[in-house]
């Protein structure tokens, strides 16, 4: 909520101001429910809309007070990505790399893709100057194979757009293919780490529109079950990835389990999200509105393969292709990218995390 302050200014005259947007303090409620997801295996993520309340949000105790881990907007300076990575830095030493991150996106029209990619998001780290800096890029088949490039250099990559567990998989192959070329040079593994976005709200209302669509009822089961059987199925790709005896080796030689990031949307879900390793992109407004929602009920993520099945093989049913759903929203998502333009509102929504400007819920926008 922006609110107006009156300031004297040395001329005497008396200047008003707006403040941005983001809200510097986190009630009680909502710290008590930060310590709970923190002590379930969920990282907290800042995300917020634009780079003027990204900036408040480093000024005042928001971020490294209450959120470890943030992810900078699109047209976020190198130099505000640079305080947030020294407003962070402590917790990345104390943790051993596995928070404090800050992830700062390519700039758009070179995430679209294309061989420019690899050496924009060099650019973009080297220009951020920090070890905590890790770049955000789509995981297009363009940017899959960037990924590999920058993690084999020892520069960490958030997976943004990752819509479906196919997605997820070549993502987290990619990861390891990096790592082994990454352990062939003498490079330390634990200075590349992985994050992996899925924006679930997002994936929810367009499954939602569709059963508008169809006259599905409003209260029907499958309502808001889409998003979170694709998380459950990542969740589940994940673990099949890093069971392998290779994925030993590089664990053993210092890599980091990649950790998947889930946008919840503004409308809440954050109960529904809870496993180990993963983390939440959040504005303090969702974090909020989450602390009035019902406790936390534990780990909804592990063992829950076999319940995501049956939910998308439901939806199915009904008429609603969900790997159509991840194309189209890929499909949109990389258009825009590539020609610099804003997300339509309506059934999709106007931000994920990962994908660069929007003026959709903060909760999304990474």
């Amino acid at each position: 909520m922006r609110g107006i302050l009156d300031t004297p200014s040395p001329d005497g005259f008396r200047r008003v101001e707006r403040r941005p947007r983001v809200l510097c303090v986190v009630s009680q409620g909502a710290g008590a429910l930060l310590r709970q997801l923190v002590s379930e295996g969920v990282s907290p993520w800042l995300s917020v809309q634009d780079p003027a309340e990204f900036d408040t949000g480093i000024r005042y105790p928001v971020l490294g007070g209450h959120f470890h881990n943030a992810c900078a907007p699109a047209g976020t300076s190198p130099a505000q990505a640079a305080r947030a990575c020294d407003a962070l830095l402590p917790v990345f030493g104390d943790s051993g790399g596995t928070a404090g991150l800050v992830s700062v996106p390519v700039p758009d029209r070179r995430a679209g893709g294309g061989t420019a990619l690899v050496a924009a998001a060099r650019t973009v780290h080297e220009k951020v100057g920090r070890r905590n800096a890790v770049v955000r890029l789509p995981a297009s088949p363009d940017g899959i194979r960037a990924l590999a490039d920058l993690l084999a250099e020892g520069i960490g990559v958030h997976a943004s757009l990752v819509f479906s567990g196919g997605r997820c998989a070549e993502v987290l192959d990619a990861y390891v293919a990096g790592l082994e070329r990454a352990l062939a040079a003498g490079r330390p593994l634990g200075a590349a780490p992985l994050v992996v976005s899925f924006p679930v709200g997002r994936f929810d209302r367009e499954v939602g529109a569709r059963l508008d669509a169809l006259g599905v009822p409003a209260d029907a089961e499958v309502r808001g079950a889409a998003g979170l059987a694709v998380a459950r199925r990542m969740y589940r790709v994940r673990e099949e990835r890093l069971s392998g005896d290779w994925w030993r080796v590089l664990r053993a030689n210092g890599a980091l389990q990649p950790r998947l990031l889930w946008g919840p949307g503004a409308d809440g879900g954050v109960g529904a999200l809870v496993g180990w390793n993963t983390a939440l992109a959040l504005s303090v407004e969702t974090l909020e509105a989450a602390a009035l929602a019902p406790a936390l009920t534990g780990d909804t993520l592990l063992n829950a393969d076999a319940e995501a099945a049956c939910a998308l093989r439901a939806l199915e049913r009904l008429g609603v292709s969900v790997p159509d759903v991840a194309a189209v929203l890929e499909a949109a998502e990389l258009h825009r990218l590539r020609h610099g333009r804003p997300v339509r509102r309506g059934s999709v929504p106007a931000a994920s995390p990962g994908s660069g400007s929007s003026s959709g819920p903060a909760a999304e926008q990474p």
